[in-house]
């Protein structure tokens, strides 16, 4: 066993809280001797390896060791452990030098879980990073107040569309979509996440057609629309496409965030040419939160990290649809995307896939109204046509926002009658209640 070393150990409060950010981890193990095992996680993601170096000097740890702030352990054993080779459920608290990470995504995570990902039941929980160091990540350029006031709306969700099919039509085929979601009320129409740059439907010729589509619903109806244009690439391809999207009229992009990675999105929301507002959709995400001891936790897969890479719409699994996710993981994420956080703005949280009419109540229940619901099949497969798949997400959120049922509500509104016929009213929902 090592020998106890006194100079990664301290406690919260002895530390300069400037100077060092902190991690917890959860570690499912066999071993009976915690100190260790947190010991030996800070050792490994810092200035140490398997065996003691010359060059590892009282003066480099100093400048960049780790620190064990805390273990803790559920049951929490004080007298008697359980039988050798009995899991236990250990809780590290630990800190590291905010000297080590110049400011970039990469290299946090690679601090925070690059070895240790692959040692064992270790789970990051969640990230705690003092005001310094947030400096140096700009954040979302727009975020919710931006993306409000460019659509005109002031208090209640956003309404959030996808085109479907997912992928497979041609230019003209979205822009009469593009029109129709417009013309019922979609405020965000974004592209699919397997539609980034196919020959027969590349970025270029969607931007011209979609963004044609909405000038001429605008015109028509007065109902402003963004479209989040994916153009999910090679890093450097993705940049070049953004930029020239938004030269040829693009009104807002959407990157597969998790696919391109962190730092990748940050090349688009941190670059003053592309001044419209960035969508982040979470394919491949799961990858990183989904399992139950390995990985990180999703609020910081999907809420921390996608804010701190600028990101100002983050669509995610919705506790309700096709892909649900616990509801209080969902809502955590919401928090993480829409709290106080330094100068970083609060960001819409996009709760999505499987939504329709019957679901709105209770999404805005536990949501609040800054947020977007996303929708796809519930709005162009309504019963009525697309528009009236949008306007029937529309009722469903005035009546929540008077806390009228939705059932209630269809008795004066067709369009949602018919969507609450073909899917139902969600058997849980709750009037929304602006004094809750």
């Amino acid at each position: 066993m090592a020998g106890y070393d006194s100079f990664i150990h301290s406690v919260y409060e002895g530390i300069d809280r400037d100077k060092y950010y902190l991690a917890l981890y959860s570690f499912v193990t066999p071993t009976s001797d915690s100190i260790e095992l947190a010991q030996a996680l800070v050792v490994e993601q810092t200035t140490g390896t398997w065996t003691a170096v010359p060059e590892e000097t009282k003066e480099v740890k100093e400048r960049s060791s780790g620190k064990v702030l805390g273990v803790y352990e559920i049951p929490d054993y004080e007298r008697d452990l359980p039988p050798a080779g009995t899991e236990r459920n250990i809780i590290v608290l630990v800190a590291y030098p905010v000297g080590n990470v110049n400011g970039q995504i990469p290299e946090l995570i690679t601090v925070l879980y690059g070895n240790v990902s692959m040692i064992g039941k270790l789970k990051l929980l969640d990230l705690f990073m003092p005001p310094g160091m947030l400096k140096a990540f700009p954040g979302p350029k727009f975020g919710i107040a931006g993306v409000r006031k460019l659509l005109g709306v002031e208090k209640r969700p956003l309404l959030c569309g996808m085109f479907k099919p997912c992928i497979g039509m041609l230019p003209p085929t979205l822009e009469k979509m593009a029109y129709e979601m417009t013309a019922g009320g979609v405020e965000v129409i974004k592209d699919d996440e397997l539609l980034a740059d196919p020959e027969f439907c590349p970025v270029a010729a969607r931007v011209e057609h979609a963004e044609r589509g909405i000038a001429k619903a605008f015109k028509e109806t007065g109902l402003r629309s963004i479209y989040t244009v994916n153009v999910t690439d090679r890093p450097d391809r993705m940049h070049q496409k953004a930029v020239a999207a938004v030269k040829a009229g693009a009104s807002a992009i959407m990157v597969n965030l998790y696919a391109v990675g962190y730092a990748a999105a940050q090349m688009i929301t941190e670059d003053p040419a592309i001044n419209v507002p960035v969508l982040a959709h979470p394919a491949f995400a799961g990858v990183l939160f989904e399992a139950p001891f390995h990985g990180l936790a999703s609020p910081l897969v999907l809420g921390k990290f996608a804010r701190l890479s600028g990101a100002d719409m983050i669509i995610y699994p919705s506790p309700y649809g096709k892909v649900p996710m616990l509801r209080d993981r969902a809502v955590r994420v919401a928090t993480e995307l829409t709290a106080p956080m330094a100068h970083l703005k609060p960001v819409f949280p996009g709760p999505a896939a499987g939504m329709h009419p019957g679901t709105v109540a209770r999404s805005m229940a536990d949501f609040g109204t800054d947020m977007i619901i996303g929708a796809g099949g519930g709005i162009h497969g309504h019963p009525m046509g697309v528009i009236a798949g949008g306007r029937a997400f529309h009722q469903a959120i005035d009546a929540a926002m008077n806390q009228v049922p939705a059932k209630e509500a269809a008795q004066k509104h067709p369009e949602l009658a018919a969507a609450l016929g073909k899917w139902g009213d969600d058997p849980s929902t709750q009037t929304y209640s602006l004094l809750r």
